[in-house]
């Protein structure tokens, strides 16, 4: 069960104790009543394997980074802190998780009757927690795959489907964004179940031992997908690319085409614009018509031309 902290000082018993934000005095109350030191924030952000996973005089010291919503749809890191020992559980944390929330009402119809086993309960939460997160950034990419292959984006005209495009590749960035994240939380929550079978085994019964391979096999599945949905991500950003690059090398086609069947009839016109007495068409009563028709004949000789080759 999941204790308050005045319950578990005045020792009622219970095998979780969770600290969100522990000021000193709870920090000074926990090592008085059981010997542990609570890490500070500063010694949960470490990222050394030593410094998350330890164990001195039986007494393991864990910390892993685990995923929080934060501003719109956006994702942060918060770290948090298991405190292991025989008779209790110690979780410290500075921000708000939902996932042990969700433990200790659990706990309160079916308690645990170890300390390993509450945290063996918390890391399958956290793994499932991590795959309706991977499940969700899947859901992003197979959106924006429909949106790239299945729309008739020519149908929107080049601009608005400019604006699809780019809307679709910072879609799939935040899946992206997402995915590494909740990659990131359950591997470091692996490493925190295999430290626990390689060396606490004395806390472990036989179930919790299969309950925790279960967690660390659950974990490698979630790893190969999120592989894959990497590997997908990756294709889509360069299709959304490539299919851009082909919309910009269209637009400067056009230009390019229309520069070139602009430069006969404005040659004529500077050639006929000159004012030299001496020349010929001056004179010509059909000369302005001969020199219209002239600009006409050679803009449509290359516009023909590239019609014919196909480049229009």
């Amino acid at each position: 069960m999941k204790t308050t902290m005045s319950e578990a000082v005045a020792g009622v018993g219970g095998v979780w104790i969770d600290l969100c934000e522990p000021d000193a005095a709870e920090c000074r109350a926990i090592h008085d009543q059981y010997g542990l030191h609570v890490p500070t924030l500063e010694a949960l952000q470490e990222i050394e394997s030593s410094s998350r996973l330890r164990i001195e005089k039986g007494v393991l010291n864990m910390s892993a980074p685990l995923m929080i919503p934060s501003e719109g749809e956006r994702w942060v890191m918060a770290p948090a802190g298991f405190i292991l020992t025989r008779d209790v559980l110690v979780t410290t944390h500075f921000a708000q998780i939902k996932a042990f929330d969700t433990v200790a009402k659990a706990l309160k119809s079916h308690p645990e009757l170890t300390s390993a086993g509450v945290l063996v309960r918390i890391l399958e939460e956290l793994v499932d927690r991590a795959a309706d997160q991977l499940e969700h950034a899947s859901e992003m990419i197979a959106s924006v795959s429909r949106t790239i292959f299945y729309t008739d984006l020519d149908a929107r005209g080049p601009s608005r489907e400019t604006a699809i495009l780019r809307h679709s590749i910072i879609k799939l960035g935040r899946a992206y964004d997402r995915a590494s994240r909740v990659r990131y939380m359950f591997l470091s929550i692996g490493r925190m179940a295999s430290f626990m079978v390689d060396r606490c085994k004395e806390h472990l019964d036989d179930a919790l031992a299969i309950r925790l391979q279960s967690v660390i096999h659950d974990i490698a599945s979630l790893d190969e997908f999120e592989t894959s949905l990497s590997a997908r991500t990756q294709f889509l950003q360069d299709a959304a690319n490539s299919l851009i690059s082909i919309e910009q090398n269209d637009v400067v086609k056009v230009l390019t085409v229309a520069s070139v069947v602009g430069i006969p009839p404005v040659l004529v016109a500077g050639i006929y614009g000159m004012n030299f007495h001496n020349m010929p068409e001056l004179s010509w009563a059909w000369g302005y018509p001969m020199a219209l028709g002239l600009c006409l004949v050679t803009t449509l000789i290359p516009y023909l031309w590239f019609k014919w080759r196909k480049w229009l």
